[in-house]
């Protein structure tokens, strides 16, 4: 078992990579462990497990059996396949790949996970291979050209793109709504924990947890600290009630970071 994994992740992990080899032979050399599960952010119920599997041949004949594989697992085993030479291409060349959300394959996917944000995090991933009937775990040391300065680029459009759409759906959604209405707390964690991340990103280039972006938000915006505290406690499984007014306060933290990408 890794002590750089969840004791949950490794031992999922070592059973999911082990039945891949079995309905796969061959197919993956290794595979990389990043986001939440690599970074000391993991919590069951809420966060998947995200994984770049490196593969030694194109897996199209073995995607059927991959799919059935992943939509088994739980929590779900999320990621991207991609070759040695795919990687060190980077995501500016390689624009669709198999990849895994939610639980569900798909052949030739744009987005996702190739993007600057998963190349910056194969610099401090875990490695897995499999050796005969058990997985030996290590940190990832390897660096990506470009990925440093690919990660700002990519944070400082997403936060243009994706989440000022997302904002205009919130807005939309929240109109005529009473303050003290019930929202779902899944909304207010997503919404004010995704934008911050990517304005952490843009001011240090570096690539935070959930919780450290938290952290890094209550202080430059301490008018939302309470509310990043309890989405960071309501996500590691400390349930919380959240209203439309808290709704509205994340909205208002999204524009924020949207802001920043347009400075």
């Amino acid at each position: 078992m890794s002590e750089q994994l969840p004791p949950a992740v490794a031992d999922a992990l070592t059973r999911f990579l082990l039945e891949q080899r079995r309905r796969a032979p061959g197919l993956v050399s290794r595979a990389i462990v990043t986001g939440s599960a690599a970074a000391g952010d993991w919590h069951p119920g809420v966060s998947d497990i995200d994984v770049v599997f490196v593969v030694t041949r194109d897996p199209v004949d073995d995607l059927p059996a991959l799919a059935e594989l992943h939509a088994a697992s739980d929590p779900h085993i999320d990621g991207v396949y991609l070759t040695e030479s795919e990687i060190a291409r980077g995501p500016d060349v390689v624009q669709t790949a198999p990849q895994v959300v939610e639980g569900v394959l798909v052949s030739s996917l744009a987005g996702a996970q190739l993007s600057w944000v998963t190349w910056r995090e194969l610099e401090s991933g875990v490695q897995g291979v499999v050796d005969g009937g058990d997985v030996i775990w290590t940190p990832v040391s390897d660096r990506h050209p470009g990925a440093a300065e690919g990660v700002v680029a990519f944070s400082r459009a997403n936060l243009q793109d994706y989440w000022q759409r997302i904002g205009d759906g919130l807005a939309a959604e929240l109109a005529g709504r009473d303050d003290d209405d019930p929202l779902r707390p899944e909304t207010v964690r997503w919404v004010a924990l995704g934008p911050i991340r990517l304005v952490a990103t843009i001011e240090t280039g570096e690539v935070l947890t959930k919780s450290a972006a938290a952290d890094y938000a209550a202080e430059r915006w301490p008018e939302h600290a309470a509310l990043l505290r309890r989405a960071v406690r309501d996500r590691a499984g400390e349930r919380q009630e959240f209203t439309v007014r808290d709704g509205r306060q994340a909205l208002e933290l999204l524009r924020a970071c949207v802001a920043v990408a347009e400075g």
